[in-house]
């Protein structure tokens, strides 16, 4: 059935050979919907309160094998081409051959093509596996929750964020640096007895004494403005909850610093023991029931300070190879196909807008076999697609006057596995919901509205927000009371 389908697709009266299409990525697509591809260019589905075409199962359903379907959008060879190499253009523009000599593109070659295109620039091997100099520990950083902590503190599942449980506990973080300038950032979600700051392995901390208290380490304390090594003096301004502490070593010059919120609280302390045998891990002391979440770089910083990196590495490769997918992604909004003068037209950025026809779905498919992966790691969906979305909205009016967010949705359920929407959707509001909390609040609420602008298109696409009530955003609730979803959809209006 679909061999037939791939090799005869008629158009405007002509049929449409094989080498036009990957016969394995468009039966990827269509099986995955067990469908068989049924194009209705005449009738167009308007995504829910959204407006444009949507790209769902409406719009391609099973048929009886003896049906032929009219497929609209099926482009002749020269004209492929061109669509081909305008889209996947190279990042060197000056290494992209003239139009009169660069090789005909087709369907059938662009796997190819495009995987040449991903690995420009990429490390090698020996690059990728070399440990950064001056730290010690995994790459992951996370919090060191087996070292004797166990009862003092509730920690988190990603073993980022704590709690604390007891008169005053502590805990350090699993990497340590001995050369360099390093930073991290601590994001505060409550305003009490916290000492946050940096130890070295022979600290031992009690439920009195805690980071600050003992000779080898440092603190800052928001609470009671004063910093903390053995003896304590006033330093900084006082923190609240949705405040970021940068906390900051400088290894070769021997001084530890704190920001707030970006700010420079100035130089805390000077001529810190370093040398061999000295290295310093990120570590807090915390009261009961007062609690931080860590970012030690597996998301991009909310302030990166020139000179200093995170003791996490970023994930550099793939946030190149996302950001070059997105320009991909891009290029085919921007252009549309004119079959009937036989060329390529720009289109605005105001006006983009997802069609679904055959080769631009094809050609998406391409591009989300390398994408889709990429958007289940939360430094790419915050750093990436969080930021592109909100790029969308960033000309104001109505959500409802911005259906392309709805339909690239559309495309998220229709060319990437369950799995992987679940968990881009997950991180993409979970990093929603934590911009929203620790952002600066100024007197119009600018960075907030526009959060929770980006939360409600999101939350008005249907399959996405039963997936993101259900699983994410109220699942304990939802879960004991069998929530109704078609009464939130009359009540609404989604």
């Amino acid at each position: 059935m679909l061999t037939s389908l791939v090799r005869e697709l008629p158009c405007n009266g002509c049929h449409v050979t094989s080498s036009y299409f990957d016969t394995y990525v468009l039966a990827s697509l269509l099986a995955k919907q067990h469908l068989r591809l049924e194009c209705h260019p005449h009738r167009s589905s308007m995504s829910s309160k959204g407006g444009g075409t949507v790209l769902s199962r409406r719009n391609y359903r099973l048929v009886p094998d003896t049906d032929k379907p009219k497929v609209a959008g099926i482009v002749h060879e020269k004209l492929l081409s061109d669509y081909l190499h305008h889209v996947f253009s190279p990042s060197n523009k000056y290494s992209a051959p003239s139009a009169a000599f660069r090789k005909n593109l087709t369907f059938q070659d662009l796997g190819a093509h495009l995987e040449r295109l991903l690995c420009e620039g990429e490390p090698g091997e020996d690059t990728r596996d070399q440990t950064v100099d001056g730290r010690l520990g995994p790459p992951s950083v996370v919090l060191d929750h087996t070292s004797g902590f166990e009862g003092l503190l509730f920690v988190d599942d990603d073993l980022l964020g704590v709690i604390g449980h007891s008169n005053f506990s502590s805990i350090r973080a699993t990497t340590c640096v001995f050369k360099g300038k390093w930073v991290y950032e601590v994001l505060i979600s409550s305003q009490g007895l916290m000492q946050i700051g940096w130890c070295t392995l022979n600290c031992r901390f009690n439920q009195e004494e805690g980071v600050g208290d003992t000779p080898d380490s440092y603190a800052y304390d928001g609470n009671r403005v004063r910093k903390w090594n053995v003896t304590t003096t006033n330093y900084g301004k006082s923190w609240a909850a949705g405040d970021i502490v940068s906390c900051l070593i400088d290894l070769d010059e021997g001084t530890i610093t704190f920001c707030l919120n970006g700010q420079s609280l100035g130089t805390a302390f000077s001529n810190i023991k370093i040398g061999p045998g000295i290295a310093y891990f990120p570590a807090i002391s915390l009261s009961f029931k007062e609690s931080v979440a860590f970012n030690f770089g597996s998301r991009p910083l909310r302030y990166p300070l020139q000179g200093y990196v995170p003791l996490q590495s970023p994930p550099s490769a793939d946030l190149a190879k996302a950001h070059r997918l997105l320009g991909y992604i891009k290029n085919v909004l921007s252009t549309t196909i004119d079959t009937q003068e036989g060329k390529l037209v720009p289109k605005d950025s105001a006006s983009w807008q997802l069609h679904g026809e055959p080769t631009v779905l094809v050609t998406l498919a391409h591009i989300f076999n390398y994408f889709a992966p990429l958007m289940c790691k939360v430094y790419l969906v915050e750093d990436v697609l969080m930021n592109f979305l909100l790029a969308i909205l960033e000309g104001g009016g109505s959500v409802d006057e911005h259906p392309l967010i709805q339909q690239l949705l559309d495309l998220f359920w229709l060319l990437m596995e369950d799995y992987e929407v679940n968990e881009c959707l997950k991180q993409l509001m979970m990093s929603l919901l934590r911009a929203y909390r620790f952002s600066p609040i100024i007197p119009d609420l600018g960075f907030q509205i526009h959060y929770l602008r980006l939360t409600t298109a999101i939350l008005r696409h249907e399959k996405s927000r039963k997936y993101l009530l259900s699983n994410v955003l109220y699942p304990f609730c939802l879960a004991e009371h069998r929530y109704d979803f078609s009464r939130l959809n009359r009540k609404y209006g989604f």
